[in-house]
């Protein structure tokens, strides 16, 4: 009876044994598996964070470039718009030059003729300088309305980004908290 204990014994240990390391080998899986799982959430936070930032310096950069391109074209609009009131004054002066040289008594003579002439030219020619510095006003007015539109956009899309960073790093808190308090549990 004892030999038929001992055979019986023997025969049935090694499946004890392999279900005892068979639970070890699902207890290391898990473990690896939650490792895992914690790394694979770190990258990807990482991951968010990271293109976060560079979202966020490009913003910046573009921030700043448009900022630029939006003073010179004020500058360029207020030169335009100096340039506008010059050139109207001196259409202006010479209108009135014009008029002084038609309602002259000497009117008949050929030199005041040709005057008349040659002023109305200068007149055609300032009207024109005038129209295309009016068309030039009108772009840089348009062009400085639409970059202070993408400033405002972009501004925007920063405030959302800084929110999101903030929120972010808010949940980041939160959930190390909730690590720690579950490490402390555990032990």
């Amino acid at each position: 009876m004892k030999l038929h204990f001992i055979t019986t014994l023997l025969i049935i240990l090694p499946f004890f044994a392999s279900a005892q390391v068979y639970n070890q080998r699902m207890q290391m899986n898990q473990q690896m598996n939650a490792q895992n799982q914690k790394w694979a959430s770190e990258r990807d936070r990482a991951d968010r964070q990271w293109s976060q930032q560079a979202m966020f310096n490009r913003l910046q950069n573009k921030n700043s470039k448009t900022q630029k391109a939006l003073d010179n074209e004020e500058k360029n609009k207020e030169k335009l718009e100096e340039k506008t009131t010059k050139l109207n004054a001196d259409l202006k002066k010479q209108q009135d030059q014009l008029t002084t040289l038609e309602n002259s008594p000497n009117n008949a003579n050929s030199d005041v003729q040709k005057n008349i002439q040659k002023t109305k030219e200068q007149i055609a020619k300032s009207e024109e300088k005038l129209n295309k510095a009016k068309t030039e006003l009108e772009t840089s007015s348009k062009k400085v309305e639409s970059l202070k539109k993408e400033m405002e956009i972009s501004l925007t899309k920063k405030a959302d980004l800084e929110k999101k960073e903030k929120e972010e790093a808010e949940r980041k808190k939160k959930q190390e908290e909730i690590n720690q308090a579950l490490l402390k549990s555990v032990k």
